[in-house]
């Protein structure tokens, strides 16, 4: 019976008969019916057991041994209870909080010394009654209906087959379709039609529909097929990649097609797929947020009734990570801990429920499909009215013969989408050229602010030392920049700069990196390797690139010899195939998939042809895209003004709530404005299309507070020049903002209808409120309502005043320089010398810089420099691209 249930305060109450009569009521439902016996370390549980089972006994109806099982271990129980402490708000001492210890998994021995031995044997006999076929839970994907009288094996091969001519013109030359049968006899040999005919329909759908698919991820841009059915957009052939690294014939895993739909997008596709196999048979994967390092010591101290100020100045020592890492990387964290008990207390606390889960929530891609309803073979969770998540994760997932597929909803897909869209007259984006000049030159300047992977200030500073000058450089430096490869960089650049120059271990090498400058950078690449110095096939080479990058001792061995003797085999010595071996091995760690490489070089390309061809449409979506993001809307800004593209700020009669592009001028958004939400500029939108233009000052104040606008609404918008248009200046259209709400009082009538009109005659329009222009003001109010300066720079009137260059200005090769720059961000540290220093983050009208302040100078003025100061340096440029600062004026403010 149920803690705290019915039944239990039946008992209470002593009314034993109607407790009788419930009970046996249940058992006429229910045939095997048993009374369940919990445990509790208390005398009342135990006399409330017995009397259970006396009552049981009475009635013929045995009783059994069901502890309740709410965690692992004895020992978890602190833990425990402080989780349910944190989800019900309460204290850690407050007695409601009712969950006493004995909740644990017991032992056999537990049991029998807990429990009557009748209770222990009457479970055992129920438990051997349980029979459970777990071939019951198993299922699968969907039958793809194809719709004709063929089988589904027969059908993938055609569409295949007609696929590839389609890409190739009907030229399919035959190591195409060599490539072609080799792959369709594997993946029907797997019995993995299905999957990809599944697949095949889902992007079909989304290309039907007018949604941007993107051009592949992961190792599934390596299959042939998967390119002749439209899946991806990525020729296996062209780029030399490989099937095997995508699915394997000798090792039994599952296929892994990763789709990218425009974020805005996403859901289409997945109710499509919901709608076509139904809800009970398509589901979201269940992911949990955990509580993490700084929150679960915040959480703990929140139960522990810890002051805040002691919980704030904890907090800031956690760094991302353990606590543990933090208390072992922090001196200071740790003497706060060590000598104070009930901060002890608390991170001892917080240490046991980290990495708990705080909370359920969906896997941002994956869905499952199933052939059986899923509540049949799995369970479910409702995170929501219509939506569910299976509760298992990818091992019992596969386990039970589902198969996930992620759906990802790609932000860049949707700017794409968005683009060329605008740029109209039947713009394909698969269409564009691969080896278009422009885009070459702007990839090759580092102009790629705002595109997908090469955006970066470190992969812009290697793409302007590379200069790209056809695609496969780009896949190269994507695959490049990133942690551990990031070493071979210098070697890369030399041998690229000097080919001739370039020593291969061995020339049979030189056909595998010869292309990639003679250094090993993909995964393909060991893999081939492999095949050509050892004479495995590639799904062997495949296994052998997989024990390498996990590092697996075992197979690693045993797969050494194989490798060395298969080079003796092939006539090289002992000692060229270790040392083959030994250079693979260290490129495993690292090794990048270069199908995934290829991929996301396609959508960083795409973005760069359209920005280079495309400049206003580019960042106008571009723009849109990052509304809210002050840092990246001034970023981007910036460069539309260094590359003359044309932007105007948000303006009363043309401004939605997204950029516009409006005679080849990029006018802002009116929520961009802080305080101005979508609703307000659609209420402003509304108006206009109604009833025509905004012609004057206080006929806009009328007619939009007739809307429900604030004084604050308006405040806001003439902070951010909204109606500069009308030709006032700013302060004095403030100064006569009140007087204007009250002229909109006078004038507005409405009628018993609640309709709304002006009598514009009733009494004249106020005079303006003139005030001087202050220009330090307007820019300031215009910085706090934008968070960035969009009508001018406070450090113009510097700069005209003393002749110096912008920020734009300065290059590497700059022996010396001195620019007036505005001071965004101080951050202190000590020098190992003792001494602070600090580092500055600068910006002005052309752009934005870092600066160094070393120790010999920055305490002459550590007590007068402030962010906001107007200052003006002098110094060098440092190697990496920041300010080596000599000199500081400070501009009075």
């Amino acid at each position: 019976p149920s803690e705290n249930g019915p039944f239990e305060a039946l008992l209470i109450r002593e009314d034993y008969a109607r407790l009788e009569k419930e009970i046996l009521s249940l058992k006429e439902v229910i045939p095997d019916f048993y009374i369940g016996i919990s445990h509790h370390e208390s005398n009342f549980f135990t006399k409330r057991n017995y009397r259970f089972s006396e009552i049981g006994e009475n009635l013929g109806i045995e009783s059994l041994t069901l502890p309740k099982v709410y965690y692992r271990d004895e020992n978890d129980h602190a833990s425990f209870r402080a989780l349910r402490a944190i989800d019900e708000g309460k204290l850690l001492n407050d007695p409601s909080l009712n969950y006493a210890p004995g909740r644990h998994f017991y032992s056999r021995e537990e049991l029998e010394r807990i429990y009557d031995a009748k209770w222990n044997q009457v479970a055992t006999e129920v438990a051997n009654m349980c029979e459970v076929d777990f071939e019951e839970f198993h299922t699968s994907l969907p039958e793809f209906d194809n719709e004709r009288n063929v089988s589904n094996d027969v059908f993938l091969r055609t569409l295949a087959e007609f696929g590839l001519k389609k890409r190739l013109n009907n030229q399919i030359p035959f190591h195409y379709q060599k490539r072609l049968d080799y792959e369709l006899d594997i993946l029907i040999s797997m019995d993995f039609t299905n999957y990809f005919l599944i697949v095949y329909d889902v992007i079909r759908f989304a290309k039907l529909k007018g949604i941007n698919v993107g051009p592949g991820r992961g190792s599934s841009a390596g299959s042939l097929v998967a390119y002749s059915l439209g899946i991806t957009e990525v020729d296996p052939l062209k780029y030399d990649l490989l099937f095997e690294r995508f699915l394997n014939p000798e090792r039994a895993t599952m296929p892994d097609i990763d789709i990218d739909f425009p974020d805005d997008k996403r859901d289409l596709v997945v109710n499509y797929v919901v709608e076509k196999y139904g809800a009970n048979h398509v589901a979201h994967i269940v992911a949990f947020g955990t509580l993490r390092a700084r929150q679960s010591f915040r959480d703990s101290a929140r139960i522990l009734n810890i002051p805040n100020y002691k919980v704030d100045q904890v907090s800031k020592l956690i760094r991302p990570g353990s606590l543990q890492e933090s208390l072992k990387e922090n001196k200071r964290l740790r003497f706060m801990i060590e000598n104070d008990q009930a901060l002890k207390e608390c991170y001892d606390l917080a240490v046991k429920i980290e990495g708990t889960p705080r909370h359920v929530t969906q896997h941002a891609a994956g869905i499952v499909m199933s052939t059986k309803p899923l509540l049949e073979v799995s369970p479910l969770y409702r995170i929501d009215a219509q939506t569910h998540v299976i509760q298992y994760d990818m091992t019992y997932i596969e386990a039970i013969g589902l198969i996930k597929m992620d759906f990802l909803g790609i932000r860049n897909l949707s700017i794409i989408d968005r683009i060329a869209r605008k740029i109209g007259n039947g713009f394909e984006i698969n269409t564009i050229s691969y080896a278009d000049r422009k885009t070459f030159d702007l990839i090759s300047k580092g102009h790629t602010t705002g595109i997908f992977q090469l955006e970066s200030d470190g992969m812009r500073s290697l793409l302007k030392q590379m200069r790209p000058n056809r695609f496969e450089d780009i896949v190269d430096a994507i695959a490049l920049y990133r942690p551990g490869p990031m070493e071979n960089i210098p070697v890369y650049l030399k041998n690229r700069k000097n080919p001739k120059r370039i020593e291969f271990l061995h020339e049979d090498l030189k056909s595998i990196t010869e292309s990639t400058n003679g250094i090993l950078i993909y995964q393909e690449q060991i893999m081939q390797v492999a095949q050509v110095f050892a004479g495995f096939s590639l799904s062997r080479a495949d296994i052998l690139r997989r024990a390498m990058s996990q590092k697996d001792s075992m197979v690693l061995k045993s797969m050494e010899v194989e490798f060395i003797e298969g080079a003796l085999a092939l006539g090289y010595d002992k000692e060229l195939a270790v040392k083959i071996f030994n250079l693979i091995y260290k490129f495993a760690n690292y090794g990048f998939n270069k199908s995934h490489s290829v991929a996301y070089s396609m959508v960083s390309y795409q973005l760069s042809y359209l920005k280079a061809n495309y400049p206003a449409v580019f960042y106008t979506e571009l723009l849109t895209s990052v509304i809210g993001d002050e840092r990246k809307t001034k970023l981007y800004m910036d460069e539309c003004r260094r590359l003359d593209v044309s932007i105007k700020g948000p303006n009363l009669n043309l401004s939605t709530y997204q950029y516009e592009l409006i005679n080849d001028e990029i006018i802002f958004p009116l929520t961009i404005i802080k305080g101005i939400s979508k609703r307000t500029t659609e209420m402003i939108m509304e108006e206009r299309n109604k009833n025509g233009s905004y012609h004057s000052f206080y006929q806009t104040i009328v007619r939009l507070k007739a809307h429900g606008l604030k004084k604050n609404h308006f405040e806001r918008m003439i902070d951010a020049g909204v109606f500069d248009q009308f030709n006032q200046n700013r302060l004095s259209m403030r100064a006569s903002l009140d007087e204007a709400l009250q002229y909109a009082d006078i004038i507005t009538i409405k009628d018993s209808r609640n309709q709304i009109s002006f009598d514009y005659d009733l009494v004249s329009e106020p005079v303006f409120t003139k005030v001087p222009v202050n220009r330090k003001e307007i820019l300031a109010r215009e910085f706090q309502v934008l968070g960035f300066y969009l009508s001018d720079y406070p450090t113009v009137e510097y700069k005209n005043k003393y002749g110096t260059d912008g920020i734009a200005a300065i290059s590497p090769s700059s022996k010396s320089y001195r620019v007036i720059v505005k001071v965004d961000r101080i951050k202190t540290h000590r020098a190992k010398n003792g001494r602070m220093m600090a580092f500055l983050s600068l910006s002005d009208d052309s752009g934005v810089i870092d600066g160094v302040v070393f120790p010999n100078l920055y305490p002459q003025i550590e007590d007068k420099l402030a962010v906001n100061d107007i200052i003006l340096i002098k110094g060098n440029m440092r190697e990496e691209g920041s300010i080596l600062i000599n000199n500081i004026h400070i501009f009075s403010q």
